[in-house]
């Protein structure tokens, strides 16, 4: 019996130290005074990106698959060519034929119609894929909350991997949120 319990806590002690070595390294902020139980409704900007080997994923590629995650998240996500479309048909602006600069000039002067907040990831491509999730609140361009999250030395550049990151930003954005939602009703 003593043998079956210490080999239970030998297996219990290794399977949680395996699960923390290989969990991705994270870090959120949330602005001061940002109200995050208000957004209901995030838009997908366009990444920021430079694709720096060939064998990297595109924008395109990038921002399907961050939208693909959106399925764990409870909170409404609208796709980066669901808002470019309900811009074209609102203001008459086609913000994908425009260059990026302009293209995000125009996303966020008319994305308040359609969205409570809107989330611009940043990549940083070098040693280890490190994704920035920074979210503003639509129309006024204030920084609400952001997530950095970087990739194990083992994952790769590819679908798998960004989906996974960001469904943990999805996940702890959601989380903060609550948290916030039930500390204010507690000081109430």
């Amino acid at each position: 019996m003593k043998k079956f319990l210490k080999t239970l806590v030998f297996t219990m002690l290794f399977s949680l130290l395996s699960v923390s070595a290989f969990a991705h390294s994270d870090k959120e902020t949330i602005a001061e005074g940002a109200d995050l139980s208000s957004v209901h409704r995030i838009a997908l900007g366009w990444p920021l990106y430079v694709k720096v080997d060939e064998k990297d994923l595109s924008d395109r590629e990038i921002i399907e698959t961050v939208y693909g995650a959106s399925k764990v998240a409870r909170t409404y996500i609208l796709s980066y060519d669901a808002a470019a479309q309900e811009i074209k048909k609102g203001k008459k602006v086609d913000i994908l034929v425009l260059d990026k600069k302009k293209a995000a000039e125009e996303f966020k002067k008319y994305i308040k119609n359609y969205a409570d907040a809107y989330v611009i990831i940043t990549i940083a491509n070098n040693s280890r894929l490190t994704l920035f999730f920074d979210l503003y609140r639509a129309g006024t361009n204030e920084l609400l909350y952001t997530y950095e999250i970087i990739a194990n030395r083992s994952d790769k550049s590819d679908k798998n991997t960004y989906n996974a990151l960001a469904e943990q930003f999805y996940k702890h954005f959601e989380r903060a949120a609550t948290e916030q939602q039930k500390k204010l009703a507690k000081n109430k």
